[in-house]
């Protein structure tokens, strides 16, 4: 586990990095509920009473849209989060469904340490991601979902 909750490995961008590094040195959660419009780029899509939705400050190759959906709830693993928080997870994909009217997407979830899982930070969420179909030269998205120690 790392002690940061954080891990710069698995950092796609050097802005991404760099951010990391600061909110490392502040010992910040940037995904708890307190800080994360101060230190996401993206607006916030839409929240419920758990859940903050928002499009992804650093989204992966190929995606046409890469969202965020991340629990109000500090936690790092799903037992972590409330019976409450757990079971709106479905009613918030219902919503992006009928906000974004997609005729396909993945859903991806990291959980856990992320020097073990590919991640980057600890706080438990997960990803939207539609592939960008539409361009001619599109490959398919791929999703980091381990790590090599």
């Amino acid at each position: 586990m790392t002690d940061s909750g954080y891990d710069l490995r698995h950092a796609r961008v050097k802005a991404q990095t760099q951010k990391m590094r600061g909110l490392i040195d502040q010992g910040i959660c940037a995904f708890c509920e307190e800080y994360f419009e101060k230190y996401h780029d993206n607006p916030i899509e839409f929240q419920t009473k758990h859940w903050i939705v928002s499009k992804n400050d650093y989204p992966y190759k190929r995606t046409k849209l890469h969202l965020l959906l991340i629990p109000k709830q500090h936690a790092a693993m799903v037992s972590g989060l409330s019976q409450d928080v757990r079971a709106e997870l479905m009613e918030v994909l219902v919503e992006v469904e009928n906000r974004w009217k997609f005729p396909s997407y993945a859903v991806g979830m990291r959980v856990g340490d992320p020097a073990l899982n590919g991640g980057t930070v600890e706080h438990i969420h997960a990803h939207v991601v539609v592939g960008d179909n539409d361009d001619p030269e599109h490959e398919p998205v791929r999703f980091k979902m381990t790590s090599k120690r």
